[in-house]
């Protein structure tokens, strides 16, 4: 059977309540991607709070995508640390959500994901609440890069159920909408 690379990207430091986590799955087959990953996180240095550190592992589990079972574990250089610089004011538990759509299909809806971007400096929010033009125009495009860097191989990973055996969809874009995301939980 096909497996994914799960990889688990912790959060920590002041601005973080709670255990902190960003999961993404990544086809097997590819290597290299790390230092894709860690790029993606660099973007956001200026846009999340200091004092906020998003860690990407060298190590994590293979899932095999049509039970959900661990089925051994995978192994990348270039982890890293990238810790968050923005200045000022933020609001915990507020930020963007980062939509990740898919050509696939799954009990007759279309597969989608997200990645919550929580929390972030008040300068990327405009004088109504929402986010700033300029910062959500710059976060799609960011969200797009990681997609084509990845070459198909960033997937969203549908967990077996009542819907059938497990499903691995390549995520074909990324889209952050003009309004404000928060979190009721890390767990993604």
């Amino acid at each position: 059977m096909a497996n994914l690379q799960r990889v688990r990207c912790n959060w920590s430091g002041s601005g973080v309540v709670g255990p902190g986590v960003t999961t993404f799955y990544v086809q097997e087959a590819y290597s290299g991607w790390l230092p894709d990953l860690n790029t993606f996180w660099s973007y956001w240095t200026n846009r999340i709070p200091a004092g906020i550190t998003v860690s990407t592992p060298s190590t994590g589990d293979l899932i095999d995508v049509a039970t959900g079972e661990i089925s051994g574990s995978w192994t990348e250089s270039g982890a890293s640390n990238v810790a968050m610089v923005a200045a000022g004011a933020y609001a915990k538990g507020v930020g963007c959500r980062i939509a990740w759509q898919t050509d696939g299909v799954r009990a007759g809806r279309r597969v989608r994901g997200s990645t919550f971007i929580v929390p972030l400096q008040a300068g990327n929010y405009s004088v109504d609440g929402t986010l700033e033009d300029a910062a959500y125009t710059a976060f799609t495009a960011t969200a797009n890069a990681l997609v084509a860097a990845l070459e198909g191989n960033l997937v969203i990973y549908s967990r077996p159920g009542t819907a059938g055996a497990g499903q691995a969809s390549p995520v074909i874009a990324g889209q952050v909408k003009d309004t404000v995301s928060w979190l009721r939980s890390r767990r993604t």
